[in-house]
């Protein structure tokens, strides 16, 4: 077997493991631990085996591959960097039917919820339009794309529903922000914007 099969291995590994973290912890949680364990098993062989490597033999190969694995290793598990960028690339993926779906429905073609090519979204007119893609979840634990034009709903990053103060000094939360919090039936406690009105959010 190539000697250097193994470290281009684990470096695919460790890659595609945090592109697809969420649909991993969403789909199979129980077993994310032991997947790691595997990967950081192997990635701790695949440094080895390059060290020696190495120590026998200056391999201009090994050095860029020990590097590049250790880069690879670091930024994914020690940042959200990977994480990110695989649920950005799911969403531009993702985005030419979102849009058609919301053209649609504006446009009275399309109900106000249900499934098209393949996508189940909802949608709410009161008090401002807004249609939701789910990328999976438990019950009423889940994330996923919100098309919101009126960018107002970035204003739930003001306060944490989950931990609320009882701090008497604490301002309460305003009737706007009381009814973003509570969009699409769930508890909105997180929102990041992605592309115009486009925003991955996190519901509890």
């Amino acid at each position: 077997m190539n000697r250097f099969v193994l470290p281009l291995s684990c470096s695919l590994f460790i890659l595609l493991r945090f592109l697809f973290h969420h649909d991993l912890i969403i789909s199979l949680w129980i077993l994310v631990w032991a997947i790691d364990a595997i990967i950081i098993g192997l990635g701790l062989i695949s440094v080895i085996q390059l060290i020696i490597i190495l120590r026998k033999k200056r391999n201009r190969f090994a050095a860029v591959l020990l590097c590049a694995l250790l880069a690879i290793g670091g930024i994914s598990y020690g940042t959200d960097l990977i994480k990110d960028l695989g649920l950005r690339l799911r969403f531009h993926r993702l985005k030419p039917a979102y849009s058609e779906i919301v053209e649609k429905i504006n446009s009275g073609e399309m109900t106000e919820k249900g499934t098209h090519l393949g996508i189940s979204y909802k949608s709410e007119t009161d008090p401002v339009f807004r249609v939701s893609f789910s990328w999976g979840g438990i019950i009423d634990n889940w994330y996923g794309i919100i098309y919101d034009p009126s960018g107002k709903i970035m204003r739930v990053n003001e306060s944490d529903p989950r931990f609320q103060s009882q701090d008497p000094d604490t301002p309460k939360v305003d009737d706007e922000l009381g009814n973003l919090i509570m969009i699409f039936g769930g508890v909105l406690y997180k929102a990041e914007k992605l592309s115009d009105h486009w925003y991955l959010c996190w519901f509890t």
